[in-house]
């Protein structure tokens, strides 16, 4: 179903370390007070959801509880050994999947910082000071579970007097909000951003994001992308659907997740496809966040209580109230007016609130009003797409035409997946920024007054990076890279690594450079002319492991012995170090035992290597030429694909030929040798 019908701020998450965890003398959080809210009956909600799937709306995923609670009032102040304050207080509805707080107030000392994280201390957000107030309130990410804890540190207790929870929002069905989250559904005819099909649009990808934020008593989760404007001032304005956002107070309510998706390519039609799977958050994960947004302009007609889209194409724009920091490393999409239907069209999205995906129309679009209607011209139809779909939580995400510009943002359709996870070929359609963008009906401000405040009658604009900062750090050298296993049957070689960063080990770098050659890679020269490996997986936040599998579908041959690299770059093109395992790999069809004899000096010692096909336990042994042994070289288990050296002690050997015996667990042969002392 397609996703309209259904259902010097914290942004820059600086990973502090909670108060809590800096003093060893603070009490247990089992001993915090704690403020019971009443659960919601999830059962009839989800029932109201299922009944409405065929009207117009966003993905409703949480309901608000009313609250009102205080540091002065509630929760548990203990003075640190450092003289300052610590406030806590836990936050429970029962049977929550998820839990975030709105503070009505949120008027904090200059000194204050304010945390939010799960019971156990997991997915910390924060911390949050005095700048991140939005006209005066706060909203805050969402943590899994059915409990919450605030941490609030300050000098003077006395002087926190301006903050209020006013609201807690309990998350009745799952968003995916962490490594522990239950294993929720989206369609598995979506397709991963990590995917190769999405690699011509990375810049695009960096632009969207998904949201959420409260209308009434619903809390929804749509998606929209960041915008240029024709000031190109980099401010970070966010173009999504009016039938998501229509009124101040809700864009104030906004939580924005940036970079949230997967780090590998999941199989189309797969049921790993239709999860989030615990570990492949990628980039961002939840934790990359800006709380709270400025309305802008609007033109639709949902904000009139409708239930419908009708007349006017469905545009909102706000701006983002928080400073998104260059690590984050997004992009402002550019953007088309000019009016004709696309003769191909992309979106990315976020459907049902999981990772980021992306959706290919190879036909024409047409020009149309919105759902069945033909009048109007207000939308852009999408017949069906020929790769991925759209779903509820996909509201709002851009539909971009094939020079990769903005020309519409999603209002609703009938597309998704069907039960054996393919596409069900319905229609989309899409409210066009041509049909509304001298107009606008929220504050005497048209969509034009904020994109081109030149007023340049600028019909297309290109996109840009959104940080203004010249980005000339390169991601430090990827760290443990390995061959961690041969398959020389395969033939295959997987490969283990350490994410490094986008500047230094900080961030995710933009894309790896993989590379192989039958000779050893030891310049930027050699580098340049090995054989590239098509899809290495989308780099992971620095220190996480990564692993990559080439195949002879990469040009792989058996009998051959190869040399890797891997290079990970930037958005700005900054390159990394050359990193290479310590050894090569030898795609044998049988043992191979290096040929020659051994010539040495007096008192040295000399080797001999082998390579095997298979793992299996080896021994080497040493005899005469008598046929007496001398010595075991070697008896252990010799893994498949990698040169095995032997060393073969000379100083107490006379001079003359030798036999070395190798006996394994599928073959048995003979080499000489001759030693020369």
């Amino acid at each position: 179903m397609g996703c309209a019908w259904g259902a010097g701020p914290a942004s820059a998450q600086e990973r502090t370390a909670l108060p809590s965890r800096q003093h060893a003398t603070v009490r247990p959080t089992a001993d915090v007070a704690q403020a019971s809210l009443p659960s919601v009956d999830a059962a009839a909600l989800r029932a109201e959801d299922r009944a409405a799937s065929d009207r117009v709306g966003p993905y409703r995923y949480g309901q608000t509880l009313e609250a009102n609670l205080s540091p002065s009032r509630h929760g548990t102040w203990e003075q640190l050994p450092s003289g300052r304050w610590l406030w806590r207080l836990r936050i429970e509805s029962q049977d929550a999947v998820s839990l975030s707080v709105g503070f009505s107030t949120f008027q904090l000392p200059p000194d204050a910082t304010l945390f939010l994280h799960g019971a156990d201390a997991s997915a910390v957000h924060g911390p949050y000071t005095a700048a991140d107030a939005t006209e005066g309130q706060h909203w805050t990410p969402l943590v899994r579970g059915d409990e919450l804890v605030l941490e609030l540190e300050t000098d003077n207790r006395e002087r926190v007097t301006g903050l209020t929870v006013g609201h807690v929002v309990h998350g009745y069905r799952a968003l995916p909000t962490g490594p522990q989250t239950p294993r929720s559904k989206s369609g598995a005819c979506n397709l991963d951003v990590a995917c190769e099909a999405a690699d011509r649009w990375r810049d695009q990808v960096r632009a969207v994001g998904g949201y959420t934020l409260r209308r009434g008593q619903d809390n929804l989760f749509c998606s929209g992308s960041l915008v240029n404007n024709t000031a190109r001032d980099a401010r970070p304005l966010f173009l999504t659907a009016e039938h998501c956002v229509q009124r101040p107070g809700q864009a104030n309510s906004m939580v924005f997740y940036w970079n949230f998706q997967t780090a590998d390519c999941r199989s189309l039609g797969s049921d790993e496809n239709g999860t989030f799977p615990d570990d492949s958050l990628a980039v961002g994960g939840w934790d990359q966040t800006s709380s709270g947004a400025i309305l802008r302009a609007r033109y639709g007609n949902f904000h009139r209580e409708e239930r419908t889209i009708f007349g006017k194409p469905d545009l909102t724009l706000v701006e983002v109230d928080d400073d998104i920091p260059d690590s984050y490393n997004l992009y402002l999409n550019g953007w088309s007016r000019e009016g004709e239907a696309t003769s191909e069209s992309v979106t990315i999205h976020h459907p049902r609130g999981h990772g980021k995906r992306i959706s290919f129309d190879d036909d024409p679009s047409s020009i149309t009003g919105f759902g069945r209607s033909d009048q109007g011209g207000t939308h852009l139809r999408i017949g069906d797409w020929e790769l991925g779909t759209t779903e509820g939580g996909s509201s709002g995400g851009p539909l971009y035409d094939a020079d990769q510009k903005v020309v519409g943002v999603l209002s609703g359709g009938f597309a998704g997946c069907t039960g054996d996870g393919t596409d069900n070929d319905q229609p989309d359609w899409y409210g066009r920024l041509a049909a509304g963008f001298e107009s606008g009906d929220y504050n005497n401000t048209t969509v034009a007054d904020v994109l081109d405040p030149r007023n340049t009658d600028a019909e297309t604009l290109g996109g840009r990076p959104l940080s203004d900062s010249p980005d000339t750090t390169p991601p430090a050298s990827v760290r443990d890279f390995q061959i961690s296993e041969v398959n020389t049957s395969a033939p295959s070689v997987s490969l283990r690594w350490t994410a490094t960063g986008d500047d230094g080990r900080t961030g995710s770098a933009q894309r790896y450079l993989l590379r192989y050659d039958t000779t050893r890679i030891e310049s930027a020269a050699d580098f340049e002319q090995a054989r590239s490996v098509s899809a290495p997986p989308l780099p992971a936040p620095a220190g996480r492991t990564e692993t990559a599998t080439v195949t002879s579908s990469d040009g792989l041959e058996a009998g051959r012995t190869y040399y890797f690299a891997l290079v990970a770059e930037d958005d700005a093109g900054n390159r990394s170090p050359l990193a290479s395992p310590d050894r090569a790999v030898a795609l044998v069809r049988e043992i191979q035992i290096d040929e020659g004899g051994v010539a040495s000096g007096a008192g040295s010692s000399s080797q001999t290597r082998f390579v095997l096909n298979n793992t299996q336990e080896v021994r080497v042994t040493l005899y005469d030429l008598l046929g007496r042994r001398v010595r075991v070289l070697l008896d252990e288990e010799v893994p498949e694909g990698f040169r095995q050296n032997v060393p073969i002690p000379t100083r107490s050997l006379s001079s003359g030929p030798y036999f070395l015996r190798f006996v394994g667990e599928q073959f048995a042969t003979t080499r000489k040798i001759v030693v020369v002392n």
